[in-house]
Parts: structure tokens; C-alpha cells; sequence
């Protein structure tokens, strides 16, 4: 893990210092060195710099970035190789000759070999820039799950990208423009989708792709990176055994490759099914017993905390539980603007950040169950959008239909919108929603109205799973897990996230991921082989903070000053009288839904007093 940022600017008007100072705004993410490389021709300028977070291979001839021992090719990469002792292996025996035990060689000299055909060969997280000095192309790359950010900046002949998006503004010629769309997106989902950020012109670089770009004319074209993926034949004799084996078999391959470092490895814990079968599978292939840690809230329904002691206990682990109180939490809200380049909508990040701090004293890598829900079927939400689609193809007679349907419209307001949309995965983003459509256009004062675009029609719960692995996992899920762990360099690492068990649970029929009302069925069935039912069957909670409870409460100074009309006039983009409408219907209903709205309007004032103002 480490930051990486670099350029290839046309106009000769980026320096080294700006370099180096783009470089230094992403020191927080290493701390095992750094280092760059500059270099001006006559028809462009190039640099690319690295801060190293090391995790395998931890002396200096691992120093990013690293150059080919031939000089024609060199990269800053950002990540980890999970089967890089497997290429590595396949190298020697063409008769490469290594100079570091790093992934990073491993990929330099695996494009030396097979050129971009290389990328398909890496399984891992990455996000990287390579020189080639003999095509004269600068390629730049992002793994297809989208575990490590990069963001871009494409304008005027100069080409721009980071880590994060606070390193590109070490460059002179990217701008601060509120993307108002972006916002409005902000405001319905609570994260940034597409390849949006909250910034005009600088985007998200896409996962799953390569750009190319011609050093001498600034040529590019982007190339999709499709990890290799043994052909797998859909087998209609599969039983229920053999299916649940196949999984297994991918998630012990999965995990224990992601607990290769030369640096302490822990396992994030909840109370839940996909962290306990991370623990339970490393733990039994261990023979010492692993670092497992678990925050908990003390006097709160969303304590998860005695749940993972009991799973930890159970299975051996050496655990750690840390107890966040809420003026401990207050103390990282007031410091969220500073980790985050955006404002987080996600307030399951004070847990993190939490957590990673505290861990930080003891491990260097985290083992985290980032996908699980989004594999296997565990929201809630995705059954009530399947009920709701379902009622609306009933066949039960209009007049009752339509009195039902009219009553949950006038008792639940954002239900309207739920039974209006067009079609199962509307209905689910419409569920998950937390402004309408309607509540946004009120909002913001902006020149355009915000609709919704209807998205392709989903017909059962694989699609609504494709489409969070494609869109909710990477824009909210690995994006703030990855801020909040590097915020205190730590490297956290999906263990659950393999390109082929992903690949191998598409080809399964859906029923396989609901069955007989219960969810995350084909997950349950394999954890409960390693810890008994009895200890698993609580109600799921999640990575979830008492936000209702805190913000009417301790934070309630920060939304008195932040979503006050003076702090709001200062940049006009939001309805002042809408803004105190929201806050004051918190206040006198503290519901859920209420503390989510008021929590994003708080973050985004707060983004932008710290950015903006």
C-alpha cells in the first residue's frame, strides 16, 4: 500500500517542486520512505512519485518507484499482488533475475515479458503507473474491483493523477469547481456513483481499465483489464454440497493469500457472518493464533461487540475490543473533513477510523470483509425491493391494490417514490435512497432540475448484487474503508473480494442466494462448519454507529453551527429554509431516516468550510 501521484504535462508548466509537493500532501498514506522521478524533453514534461507503505519486502531496494534493472521502464504502484510468488516463480524459470522480493518487480518484469498481456495475469488490488521508455507510453492502471483509488485530472494537454484527490491540487493547473450534479448524487445516495466526484474535471479513474498514453503527442486510449479467470461451465448436476465446497474452497484460497506480508496481520471482526468466516478460515490455517479486533459502543443496540467476543473466544483468536464513546466520536467528526477529500456520507466511518487507530498500535495489515453482503445477498434491502416488485405483478384485485398502495403512500412519504419506480432495481435504489428526487430539487438552489435516470431493468437478486458490486461497493465501501485505514497506515486488504469466486457465484441460479426466506444462505452454510449456529443467529447490524442517538446529543453543537443560515449563506449552493426545515424535523422525530439527512447536509457544510471557504 502507498500513494502514488504523477503527470505527463505538454505545456512545461508543472515542476519538481510541484511534484514533490503533490507527493507530500499523500505522506500520510506511507511512511517508509518516498521518492520520484522527473524529467523534462523538449515536447513534455513526466513525473511520477510514490510514499511508500511496505508490507512485503520492507528494505530500501523496495524504494518506489522502481525502475527495471535494463532503465527502459519504471512504476509507482500502489497495492498489493496476491499471486505474485506465482509469477515470480514463472519469471525465474524464463530466466529473470530479481533485485528486490517486491510485487512491485514482479509486475515491471511481467511487463518486460508479456507487455499490457501481463495485467491479466495479476490478481490483486492495485492501482499503478508504469513508463515505458521504449514505447514511449506512460500506462496507467486500476484492478477490476476498484480496491484502490485513483483519481485524474484530463484538461489543456496536461494529464494529472493521485492517490487522492487533494494531491492533484499540488499541481497549479487543477481547479476547485463544485460538480453540482455530483452533489445532487451526494445527496440521494450518500456517495459519489459513476466515475463523479464532488470536483468539476477531475474524475475517479475507471476500475477495470488501462490508459495508454503517447509521451510525445498525448495520445491515449483506455483498454478494459480483464483479469484472467479459469472458464467455468455452469454444471447442472451441481448439489447443494457441491456448490457450498466450490465457494469454500475460493474463500480459503482468497483469504490466505491476502495474509501474505512481511509485517503484522490482523482480521477486522464484527458480530457477522462475512468477518467471521475470515477469521474462522485464517484461524484454522494458522497455527499461532491470530490478531482479531472489534469496536464496540457501550449502552447502545448496535453494540456488535459482545457477539465478536464470543466468536473470537470460540475461536481462539487474540482479540481486542476498543469501546467508542461519543465524545471520542466527537473528536473524529470534527476531524473528518481533513481525511476525507469529499464529504463522507457514510457515517460508519467514525467506527473505522476508530478501529484503525487503535489497531494501528499493533498490526500493519487488516484482513476486512468488504464485499460479503454484496456477494452473497445480506442486505435487507434487497428483500424488500423483491417483496415490493412482486406486489406490483400480483395479481390481486385494483381496487385493493390501489387502496394499499395509496395508504403507504400517504403514510410514508419516500414510499411514493419506492412504488412509482420502474421495475426491481429501481425500486431497490429508490428504497436505499435518502433524499427523493423531489426533497433534492428543494434543496439545492441550482439552475437545472435532478431526475433520476432509469437504470436497466434487474429481474432477480444477482442483479441487484451486480450492480452494488459495480457501483455501492467501490464508490462508498472500499473508498472510505481505504481513507480510514490509511489515514493511519494500515493496509486493509478485501479478503473475500477473488475475481474467480466472483466470477463462479454468477453462474449460480438465484435462488441460491434467498432460500427459503433466509439470506446470505450459501454463506451461513459454510460459516456454521466452523462456528455453531447457536453463536451466528443474531440480528444483523452491521458497521453502524448510534447516529440519531449522538447527533441530537453530542454533536448537536456541530449542527447548530454548521447548518446554521450564516455558515449556509456563505455559498448559496443549498435553501437555507429547506436546510432548517430538515434540521428542525430531526429534532422533533430522531428517526434514522431523519439523522442520515441531517448527517450528510452536516458533513458537506463541513467539507466545505475546511476546502472551500
Amino acid at each position: 500500500m502507498c500513494g502514488i501521484t504523477g503527470f505527463i504535462d505538454h505545456n512545461h508548466s508543472i515542476s519538481e517542486a510541484n511534484l514533490k509537493k503533490s507527493s507530500e500532501i499523500l505522506r500520510h498514506r506511507g511512511g517508509n520512505g518516498n521518492g520520484f522521478i522527473f524529467d523534462q524533453k523538449e515536447h513534455y514534461t513526466l513525473g511520477i512519485a510514490n510514499e511508500r507503505l511496505a508490507t512485503i519486502d520492507l528494505s530500501k531496494n523496495a524504494l518506489q518507484p522502481l525502475t527495471s534493472t535494463c532503465g527502459n521502464y519504471s512504476i509507482t504502484f500502489n497495492g498489493t499482488i496476491y499471486n505474485y510468488l506465482e509469477l515470480r516463480e514463472t519469471l525465474i524459470k524464463y530466466g529473470v533475475i530479481f533485485s528486490t522480493l517486491t510485487d512491485t518487480e514482479v509486475i515491471l518484469e511481467s511487463y518486460k515479458k508479456w507487455g499490457t498481456k501481463s495485467f491479466e495475469k495479476l490478481d490483486g488490488s492495485f492501482a499503478f503507473a508504469l513508463i515505458d521508455r521504449k514505447l514511449n507510453q506512460l500506462i496507467i492502471a486500476r484492478d477490476e474491483i476498484g480496491a484502490k483509488p485513483l483519481y485524474y485530472y484530463n484538461e489543456k494537454g496536461c494529464y494529472l493523477f493521485a492517490s487522492e484527490i487533494n494531491a492533484l491540487f499540488g499541481y497549479p493547473i487543477a481547479q476547485k469547481n463544485i460538480n453540482k450534479n455530483a452533489l445532487a448524487a451526494f445527496f440521494r445516495y450518500g456517495y459519489f456513483t459513476n466515475d463523479e466526484t464532488i470536483y468539476e474535471h477531475i474524475f475517479k479513474f475507471k476500475k477495470g481499465t488501462f490508459t495508454t498514453i503517447d509521451l510525445h503527442s498525448g495520445n491515449s486510449y483506455d483498454s478494459f483489464l480483464k483479469l484472467s479467470v479459469p472458464p467455468i461451465q455452469k454444471s447442472e448436476v451441481e448439489n447443494e454440497d457441491q456448490i457450498s465446497k466450490k465457494i469454500e474452497e475460493h474463500l480459503t484460497e482468497s483469504i490466505l493469500k491476502r495474509n501474505v506480508a512481511d509485517v503484522p496481520v490482523g482480521v477486522l471482526l464484527g458480530g457477522g457472518y462475512d468477518s467471521s468466516t475470515v477469521a474462522a478460515i485464517l484461524q484454522k490455517n494458522q497455527t499461532k493464533r491470530i490478531k482479531t479486533f472489534t469496536v464496540g459502543f457501550k449502552n447502545e443496540k448496535v453494540d456488535e461487540a459482545p457477539q465478536a467476543s464470543k466468536i473470537a473466544e470460540y475461536l481462539k483468536t487474540n482479540h481486542h475490543e476498543y469501546y467508542l464513546d461519543k465524545n471520542e466520536a466527537l473528536t473524529i467528526v470534527q476531524n473528518l473533513p481533513t481525511i476525507f477529500d469529499e464529504p463522507m456520507g457514510d457515517s460508519a466511518a467514525l467506527a473505522l477510523l476508530f478501529i484503525a487507530e487503535k489497531a494501528n498500535n499493533e498490526v500493519k495489515v487488516l484482513l476486512g470483509a468488504e464485499g460479503g453482503d454484496e456477494l452473497f445477498g445480506g442486505y435487507r434491502t434487497y428483500a424488500k425491493a423483491i417483496k415490493l416488485d412482486a406486489l406490483a405483478h400480483k395479481r390481486i384485485p385494483k381496487f385493493l391494490k390501489d387502496a394499499f398502495i395509496g395508504l403507504l403512500k400517504k403514510t410514508q412519504p419516500k414510499m411514493k417514490e419506492v412504488l412509482e419506480a420502474d421495475g426491481l432495481l429501481n425500486k431497490y435504489l429508490a428504497i436505499n435512497a435518502c433524499f427523493t428526487t423531489n426533497e433534492i430539487n428543494r434543496l439545492l438552489n441550482s439552475d437545472y432540475t435532478f431526475s433520476i435516470h432509469t437504470r436497466n431493468k434487474a429481474q432477480n437478486i444477482k442483479d441487484l448484487l451486480i450492480h452494488d458490486l459495480h457501483d455501492y461497493l467501490p464508490n462508498n465501501i472500499l473508498s472510505m474503508s481505504d481513507k480510514c485505514f490509511m489515514h493511519f497506515g494500515i493496509d486493509n486488504r478485501d479478503a473475500l473480494l477473488k475475481t474467480d469466486l466472483i466470477a463462479y457465484l454468477t453462474t449460480l441460479d438465484s435462488k441460491w442466494f434467498i432460500k427459503d426466506g433466509e439470506q446470505k444462505y450459501l454463506l451461513k452454510k459454510i460459516t456454521n462448519k466452523y462456528i455453531p449456529k447457536i453463536l451466528m443467529n443474531k440480528p444483523k447490524k452491521g458497521f453502524v454507529i448510534p447516529l440519531a442517538s449522538w447527533l441530537k446529543t453530542t454533536f448537536k453543537p456541530l449542527l447548530e453551527s454548521n447548518l446554521s443560515a450564516e455558515s449556509l449563506n456563505q455559498h448559496n449552493l443549498l435553501n437555507v429554509q429547506e436546510v432548517l426545515r430538515i434540521k428542525s424535523a430531526f429534532y422533533a422525530n430522531p428517526t434514522t431516516y431523519n439523522a442520515q439527512k441531517v448527517w450528510l447536509l452536516l458533513q458537506f457544510q463541513m467539507w466545505y468550510q475546511k476546502w472551500m471557504a
